[in-house]
């Protein structure tokens, strides 16, 4: 069910964050006029947009060279996946330039840690810039969602984040991997967990304050 506290684009960014990986579609250059699905693993960055790391020799690398539209569809898990919350994403595949590689690179391997050797072959970063979205709430709860109110446009937090991460030494299991206007990532025991901030927190000092409430809540 929607959370009548957010809007539509609010809560859409929210399901994409809490997720991993997804199914990303491209158009096939090999068979015109079909759609090419593929796994990926994803981030978001700061203002809510997917970053994967695919390979030059990859199939949807190659579509994506030559037509730079795609989708990326994302659940919650159940038994009954159309009964649960999703998402198709709508937009632009673009190569990440060098000047913000760095961050994005820093960002990506916190959470995936394991992708460190990819970086010495062929695989780049690209970022998907979303244009349209469908989400789907729960049964009857279907909405075109516009990138303006789908994206984290007010966030302050890009430069900051490391910053961040750096002040918290949260325990020997738990460990803070990321943060965002819309919450925290963290490694517990080895496995990766999403915990929403009780409302946006759109610079340091908010962050500061909903980790501070979220440490006192446990």
């Amino acid at each position: 069910m929607l959370n009548m506290a957010m809007t539509p684009g609010q809560a859409a960014r929210q399901l994409l964050r809490r997720r991993r990986y997804g199914v990303l579609s491209t158009a096939s250059q090999k068979f015109p006029g079909y759609p090419y699905g593929s796994f990926v693993d994803y981030v978001t960055d700061q203002l809510g947009r997917p970053v994967i790391l695919i390979s030059a020799l990859a199939e949807h690398t190659h579509n994506i060279v030559h037509q730079s539209h795609v989708s990326l569809a994302v659940h919650d898990p159940g038994e009954q996946a159309q009964a649960m919350p999703r998402l198709t994403l709508l937009g632009d595949a673009r190569l990440i330039g060098p000047d913000d590689e760095h961050r994005i690179r820093d960002r990506y391997l916190r959470h995936f840690p394991e992708a460190e050797p990819y970086l010495a072959l062929d695989f780049t970063f690209y970022r998907i810039e979303p244009q349209h979205m469908r989400y789907i709430a729960g049964f009857a709860q279907a909405i075109w969602v516009s990138a303006a109110d789908f994206l984290a446009l007010g966030s302050r937090l890009a430069d900051c984040e490391q910053d961040l991460l750096q002040e918290r030494q949260a325990g020997q299991k738990t460990e803070l991997v990321g943060v965002d206007c819309d919450g925290c990532d963290v490694r517990v025991d080895g496995q990766l967990q999403r915990i929403d901030f009780a409302e946006p927190a759109l610079d340091a000092a908010a962050v500061r304050v909903q980790l501070q409430v979220l440490a006192q809540s446990k």
